[in-house]
């Protein structure tokens, strides 16, 4: 199945997903609590602000916050297809929210950047060696792959259980996933990551 089918055929089946397990984004979010260790003085966090059946991550940002952790939010400065990665602004309850590039809700320019060392990414679908297919504009791919050349992270998709499948379609230039965190289980992704 091609990346363009098989996106289609995710998408419908994800549609769905939120109002079958409406406590996803609570177990999830313990889960990811549960396993990952987060320096509150330390680590930032990078999330995302679930649109179109992602799976959300506001129980997941509630937790972290009790926990002190620093977040951010994704920036998408330009949509031109090969454009340059996503930054990330710090994101706490007094961040003003305005609309990017990419008409998603991110921290305004008054918020600091960050350089995360977790980040958690949507999916539409995922494999057991950490590929990922996503929405196709390729921001999370060129962001992986710069932050990689400069710092250790880790990427980790939330996703249903449904979500995975035998095999994504990859491209030289997508980046994969460390881990995969669902209602149910941690995935470790055994896949080369990239650059």
């Amino acid at each position: 199945m091609s990346k363009t089918e098989l996106r289609r055929h995710m998408l419908a089946l994800r549609r769905p997903l939120n109002s079958h397990y409406p406590g996803a984004s609570d177990a999830i979010a313990s889960n990811f609590v549960t396993h990952f260790s987060v320096d509150a003085g330390h680590d930032c966090v990078a999330l995302y602000q679930a649109v179109g059946g992602e799976i959300g991550t506001e129980p997941l940002v509630h937790m972290l916050r009790g926990q002190g952790v620093s977040l951010a939010l994704p920036v998408t400065h330009d949509t031109t297809h090969g454009a340059g990665p996503l930054s990330f602004r710090r994101y706490d309850a007094r961040t003003v929210l305005r609309r990017d590039a990419a008409g998603m809700h991110a921290p305004d320019a008054t918020s600091d950047t960050c350089q995360p060392n977790f980040i958690v990414l949507p999916l539409l679908a995922f494999d057991a060696a950490g590929g990922r297919l996503g929405r196709g504009g390729g921001h999370y791919d060129r962001t992986l792959e710069a932050l990689r050349q400069k710092c250790q992270l880790r990427a980790i998709g939330l996703a249903f259980d449904e979500q995975m499948v035998e095999e994504c379609p990859m491209e030289l230039h997508d980046q994969r996933l460390d881990f995969v965190v669902t209602p149910t289980r941690i995935v470790f992704c055994s896949g080369d990551k990239g650059s």
